[in-house]
């Protein structure tokens, strides 16, 4: 590894506009420079899926010099905003942006970090399996195109994503996470004249999530409601109100009990709000939906790949610490198809902020952890 070349890298990668959406200027520079380094480059269709103005995601394939299944390293391409214009500012130990912009380390340090391992490899001539490498698309909002990857492209089922911050931190367990969206239909009424004759999907709603378990749910789970809207005017019953919140767990299982606890809770509300009006039974309807956003994570501790981790850290005089996180990331797709993929830290800090910067000792040894675990790695 060659570190000031690592680092020139870096500051090219960063002064390319590449926010979500508008990623086709670094779409195109990583195709070129994976081509450059003798690399099978393919794209696949996935920008057609949603507004973006790159093709796909990119596939580049190195051929390994000893008989393995391929390995598996992944970065995105987009940053979040303000990322137009960045201008780095490299310090004693550390890289920053001018303060005007983000610095886009997030994941450009995990882009240069690849292209680094890659193109020591080519030079140094050692050993090593075949390298599969997936740079995708939109992560930043939504992980839009690790959800539209072409995953027949790979043969590889394991390896690392390159999108954490502190490089003495794996993270191998990340939460599914249900998008909750929710319809109350109450029965609307003069709230002046007739307000009995009403039904008000406010307090149908209001009656639910006051009964809800919400917050830290325990260890793994919590769950949030976080935007509600209705009502057309104050002398009006409420007749419709729309809600939408989450649920998130490390644990599957954990999840379904949570959503289906607060599901439990506007059923509850439904019965509570049925009434006779003018003869006749009325009750409010509620339809709830949940959409899994995407799924967990779960790399056992135990895992060859995290051992190799710790012991390749270890060499560079790091402490690995294996730990969970509450967000997630292309890993939580990728895990939805078969992939185990543990996601490392690169040395950056304060992500999605102005004031993010790069800690270049911290780069610099998670471009030699890669490289080692890459080196020795045969399946």
């Amino acid at each position: 590894m060659k570190a000031p070349r690592l680092l020139n890298t870096f500051l090219e990668l960063v002064e390319i506009n590449s926010e979500s959406f508008h990623e086709k200027e670094i779409h195109r520079f990583l195709m070129q420079r994976l081509q450059e380094m003798g690399c099978r480059v393919v794209t696949d269709n996935a920008g057609s899926h949603y507004q973006t103005d790159a093709p796909g995601n990119i596939f580049g394939f190195l051929k390994g010099t000893v008989k393995s299944k391929p390995i598996l390293l992944c970065a995105h391409m987009d940053t979040v905003t303000p990322g137009q214009g960045v201008k780095p500012v490299v310090k004693k130990d550390r890289v920053t942006s001018d303060g005007t912009t983000i610095l886009g380390a997030d994941d450009k340090a995990g882009l240069a970090i690849i292209l680094e391992v890659l193109q020591t490899l080519k030079e140094e001539k050692k050993p090593h399996p075949p390298i599969e490498v997936l740079f995708t698309l939109t992560e930043e909002n939504g992980m839009c195109g690790a959800k539209r990857a072409d995953y027949k492209q790979l043969k590889s089922r394991e390896g690392l994503i390159l999108d954490n911050e502190e490089g003495a931190e794996v993270l191998i367990q990340g939460p599914a996470v249900n998008t909750i969206e929710i319809w109350v239909k109450g029965l609307a009424s003069h709230a002046g004249v007739y307000p009995e004759k009403g039904i008000s999907a406010v307090e149908v709603a209001a009656y639910a999530i006051s009964r809800m378990k919400l917050g830290r749910i325990d260890k793994d789970t919590v769950a949030n409601m976080a935007i509600i809207q209705g009502g057309k005017a104050t002398n009006i019953v409420t007749d419709e109100v729309y809600i939408k919140g989450e649920a998130r767990s490390l644990s599957n299982a954990k999840l379904a009990k949570q959503t289906a606890h607060m599901k439990a809770c506007f059923d509850e509300a439904v019965k509570h709000y049925t009434k006779t009006i003018d003869g006749k039974i009325c009750k409010p309807s509620v339809k709830f939906m949940p959409v899994l956003r995407y799924p967990a994570v779960n790399v056992p501790k135990n895992h060859p790949l995290i051992k190799q981790l710790i012991s390749c850290a270890k060499k560079e005089g790091i402490v690995m610490r294996a730990c969970a996180s509450g967000g997630g990331c292309d890993a939580n797709v990728l895990s939805g198809y078969g992939f185990t993929l543990p996601n490392l830290g690169v040395g950056v800090r304060n992500c999605h902020t102005k004031q993010e910067y790069l800690l270049l000792k911290e780069f610099f040894a998670a471009c030699n952890v890669v490289l080692d675990v890459v080196r020795n790695y045969k399946k």
